[in-house]
């Protein structure tokens, strides 16, 4: 006889149904969240404090933007003090003065380079004009005009050296020029700067220009002329804005004199660098020789060295 297959018969499996105990670990966690939230408008009075500060500093910034410019020009010049008694107490450490005029220098005796050059004083250590006129070791204002190769010969044979031209400012009224010669072009620049420092002069500005008019130190005060072997310069005054209207040689050492505006007129061989920038340093030296009027000085606005 065949055996019968056992049928299986599935029942329902009963849904198992969470505990209470549960629920109120879900509910404690839910409650948490909440009390945070209770917590943040206690945190506001911060922003009332940002804010009263950020009103203190636009209150101090107002403060300092009235002062006058009479209290502005006392501190710079109070700065200024300073600043020359720490380079001169730096320059007095590796600085042995060798004449009287360095010796007064070193010692504060001296505090402006126009004492030196209106009573004709001659110059004999560059580090004179390192303590009066520090924008000078500026290598921004300090050009190379010129560099050119010498040979001479010798029983030993060709030696060639280098000669460097330099003109030196302060963009301010003082400007000089210098040469020298080395073995190398390095050396050659240095001494050349050195020299520029012996022979700086100053420079007066106004505005001579019947179409400006405008009273500001930017050109020549009046029409001056300057030589040198077969070069001849002539310097016009000219309107603000105009620029220089002269070589790149003249240009150089306009802009480290100071002057802004200018025309020029010029004859012989200007092609010769080492003539054209000597005529151009003796135009300017010229302005020295002139003199003006009172009411003329105060119409042009004549201004002699430093405008500050």
């Amino acid at each position: 006889m065949p055996r019968k297959k056992k049928e299986i018969i599935e029942e329902p499996v009963e849904e198992v149904k969470e505990e209470p105990v549960e629920n109120l670990e879900a509910n404690e966690i839910i409650e948490e969240p909440s009390e945070i939230i209770e917590d943040i408008p206690e945190e506001t009075p911060l922003e009332d404090e940002l804010i009263e500060e950020d009103a203190v500093v636009e209150e101090e910034v107002v403060i300092k933007d009235t002062t006058s410019e009479e209290e502005v020009i006392k501190k710079l010049s109070i700065a200024e003090k300073k600043r020359l008694e720490e380079e001169r107490k730096s320059m007095g450490n590796r600085w042995n003065p060798k004449t009287k005029l360095g010796r007064m220098v070193a010692n504060g005796e001296i505090t402006d380079i126009s004492q030196i050059l209106n009573k004709g004083l001659r110059i004999m250590e560059p580090e004179i004009v390192d303590v009066l006129l520090p924008e000078v070791t500026d290598q921004n204002n300090q050009e190379v005009l010129n560099i050119n190769m010498v040979q001479r010969m010798t029983d030993s044979g060709r030696k060639v050296r280098f000669s460097v031209m330099v003109v030196i400012g302060n963009r301010n009224g003082y400007v000089g020029i210098g040469k020298a010669k080395a073995k190398e072009v390095g050396p050659a620049i240095r001494k050349a700067i050195n020299n520029a420092k012996l022979n700086v002069i100053q420079v007066k500005r106004g505005c001579g220009s019947w179409e400006c008019k405008c009273g500001t130190a930017h050109t020549v005060p009046f029409r001056v002329t300057g030589k040198a072997s077969s070069v001849t310069v002539n310097l016009i005054p000219a309107p603000n804005g105009l620029g220089l209207a002269v070589g790149g040689v003249g240009k150089k050492i306009l802009s480290l004199a100071g002057i802004k505006d200018v025309w020029s007129k010029t004859d012989g061989q200007t092609q010769t660098t080492v003539n054209f920038a000597n005529a151009v340093m003796d135009a300017l030296y010229q302005t020295n020789t002139m003199s003006a009027q009172e009411r003329d000085i105060k119409v042009i606005g004549i201004v002699t060295g430093n405008t500050n």
